[in-house]
């Protein structure tokens, strides 16, 4: 039997690739779990991650985590099994040490449209599509809302989550949920491009940099500063070796 999720380094990379094609990628918990440990303990050098969908799509959504029809499961219960697995995962991607870029081809939905949000570079090819689905099973999709906000404007959440319209690779760009489109052919190639540029870098820059895009956002401008000015003496006095 495959493993689900595979996950392997090269120098200061580190790939991990969503390993379901036959449903599209769909997240389990086992899926999420192997992404919070692989992200989780990364080593010193490391200064990229990058997350793949295997296939023809990035994620398609998720494995549904909901008990079985005449259950009369208890908030609390729902709250363990269905909210804290999914907001664990956007948690550790959006707090690892280093950015992650993900790569996104064909569906990014519900699950796989969140996972694309939060990760620090989002590469879609010219054929993706971002997608938000929940309400027509008359959920609302408020963990995927909270892996948004802050990264998306709020009129974008709105109008994906309340018409679950399809947003094309070029909407997402103008919408800021996708960094870069490419041409599918050219999907892999622009993404090692991107990773040689940033491990062309040091580590302690890279995770400077990562630190401040994590925590600037929530901060003053007079508390923005002081982190940059920290960053930056932290990061200069490793390069000069002091």
């Amino acid at each position: 039997m495959s493993q689900p999720v595979l996950v392997s380094r090269n120098g200061g990379l580190v790939d991990i690739v969503l390993n379901t094609p036959e449903n599209g990628n769909l997240m389990s918990a086992e899926m999420g779990n192997l992404i919070i440990e692989a992200v989780s303990h990364l080593e010193e050098d490391t200064r990229l991650v990058r997350l793949f969908g295997k296939g023809d799509d990035f994620c398609a959504g998720r494995v549904s985590p909901m008990p079985q029809p005449g259950a009369t499961p208890t908030g609390e219960f729902l709250r363990r099994r269905v909210a804290m697995p999914a907001l664990a995962l956007y948690d550790a991607l959006k707090s690892t040490q280093v950015p992650v870029l993900a790569v996104v081809q064909g569906r990014a939905e519900g699950v796989g449209c969140a996972l694309a949000g939060v990760c620090d570079i989002t590469l879609a090819s010219d054929d993706a599509q971002f997608r938000i689905p929940e309400m027509e099973r008359d959920i609302p999709p408020a963990l995927v809302m909270s892996a948004l906000t802050g990264r998306v404007p709020i009129k974008t959440i709105a109008r994906m989550v309340l018409t679950r319209d399809v947003v094309d690779a070029a909407q997402a760009l103008q919408a800021g949920l996708a960094s870069e489109v490419v041409a599918r052919d050219a999907l892999l190639a622009r993404a090692d491009e991107i990773a040689a540029s940033i491990l062309d870098c040091s580590a302690v820059t890279v995770r400077a940099v990562k630190q401040f895009l994590e925590l600037a956002p929530g901060l003053s401008a007079a508390a923005s500063s002081s982190l940059a000015g920290h960053l930056s003496g932290t990061a200069l006095s490793a390069k000069f070796g002091r």
